[in-house]
């Protein structure tokens, strides 16, 4: 998208103001930060996180109940991102033992964890089955006798559901299909293992849902699903799990678009939006169809956590050889933020925002790679070494991507009221090698 590059949303978008030292956020200057705790670092603003969690949680004007909130924790799993997020009511989904793992030692009970994923194993299964969760989707039909089998080896009845894919959702590897019979097939088989308490359906669209059109007919297929569970084989689905991918307003794909930044942030779904829609669609649904409208189950993850961080990085030097953009090799790259490669978000410079472009530069990180770019092309007040850049929307999958390659990872800082607190130091060289069984030092 490289009209967007010359395009700019303003910084009040995510809560910073400008003062004479730059940039702030709840009155602390953002290179001020990477001063006292190191670049690159990320960045949490608590109170957006707060914000976010309570948006999520309310009722739609006109309903009676909202949606029951589980965070997916492989967008952003900070341990104490995650902890905030269970303070503030919201349940944990997870994928893998490990996540299973972190949600129980944070103190979330087994009846708010959901656990999701295609890579289900006969170990991962008996220890789903004896955390007595509070739901378990099976991710396809193999995975029917695996849980049941576990199930009758302790004598437990766990819930499960089932995720389907639509006709727009992932499949592959995520999901069996609805078109074919294959899901109700699949319900079929499940129904019939006397071990398995079948009360769930989940569907996750995967690709993000950016516009009504796009979740009315996700919502539409789902619920004609529902429909066929309850005609053909007389199942009332008791929890209906509609998964996450609602996009980030701010957090654009990297097209040809020709509308204006602005314009296309205005026209995503809001999180007041999405959940007025839904709501609307399913309970309208059900109430026509005279049977009880299911437990929604929602698991957010770009649209909780994505506006609530930053990535903090400086300019490590310049190189200004040759016709083009100058290469401004920053301190931050794929290594930490390759989801650049196909997002946009917006960058700014943190000293002198509001300046007027002293230059076109691509933004280079500073592996030996040549893929190892963030931005091709983009105007910026005359940079120089040192200077600080913010990246925004850092909330969503920069953390759970992040690997040291020939770089430690960065630190993260909370913001919280004016107060700063460090939640996980910075990667260091001892670090990286702590692991290695034959990595001493000189005799």
């Amino acid at each position: 998208m490289e009209q967007a590059a010359a395009q700019s949303l303003h910084p009040e978008t995510w809560g910073l103001t400008r003062a004479e030292e730059g940039l702030c956020l709840e009155g602390k200057a953002l290179a001020g930060l990477a001063d006292r705790w190191g670049s690159p670092l990320f960045v949490i603003h608590a109170g957006r996180l707060a914000e976010n969690v309570r948006r999520f949680q309310q009722v739609p004007q006109g309903r009676t109940r909202g949606a029951e909130i589980f965070y997916s924790y492989k967008t952003n799993p900070i341990p104490a991102v995650l902890q905030k997020l269970s303070e503030l009511g919201a349940g944990a989904e997870v994928v893998s033992p490990y996540e299973l793992w972190l949600a129980l030692r944070l103190g979330v009970a087994p009846g708010r964890i959901i656990y999701n994923g295609p890579g289900k194993t006969p170990g991962i299964a008996r220890t789903i089955v004896q955390s007595e969760l509070l739901l378990t989707h099976l991710n396809h039909r193999e995975e029917i006798a695996l849980v049941a089998q576990a199930a009758e080896e302790f004598g437990k009845k766990p819930n499960v559901g089932l995720r389907v894919a639509t006709s727009d959702s992932w499949s592959g590897k995520f999901g069996v299909p609805i078109a074919g019979g294959q899901a109700l097939a699949a319900y079929e088989e499940a129904l019939a293992h006397p071990s398995l308490r079948v009360v769930g359906l989940h569907a996750h669209r995967g690709v993000a849902i950016e516009d009504a059109r796009t979740l009315e007919r996700f919502v539409r297929e789902v619920l004609a699903f529902c429909d066929t569970l309850h005609s053909r084989l007389g199942l009332a689905v008791e929890m209906l799990d509609l998964g996450g991918s609602l996009a980030v307003p701010t957090v654009l794909p990297l097209d040809a678009s020709s509308l204006p930044l602005a314009e296309r942030v205005r026209r995503r779904l809001s999180i007041e939006q999405y959940l007025a829609l839904l709501f609307e669609r399913v309970e309208d649904h059900f109430r026509r169809a005279g049977r009880p409208t299911p437990r929604i189950l929602l698991e957010p993850g770009r649209a909780m956590t994505g506006n609530t961080q930053m990535l903090l990085c400086r300019v490590s030097s310049l190189n200004e050889a040759g016709a083009g953009p100058s290469h401004a090799i920053l301190d931050a790259g794929e290594n930490i933020a390759h989801i650049l490669h196909r997002e946009y978000h917006e960058i700014f410079h943190a000293e002198r925002w509001g300046d007027s472009p002293g230059g076109t530069y691509t933004l280079d990180g500073p592996t030996c790679s040549p893929m190892d770019s963030l931005r091709t092309t983009i105007e910026l007040p005359r940079l120089r070494p040192g200077d600080t850049l913010a990246i925004m929307d850092a909330g969503a999958y920069l953390v759970s991507f992040s690997n040291s390659f020939c770089f430690p990872q960065p630190g993260i800082v909370i913001l919280d009221q004016g107060r700063e607190t460090l939640v996980r130091r910075a990667e260091t060289y001892e670090d990286m090698i702590a692991r290695d069984l034959h990595a001493g030092g000189a005799a």
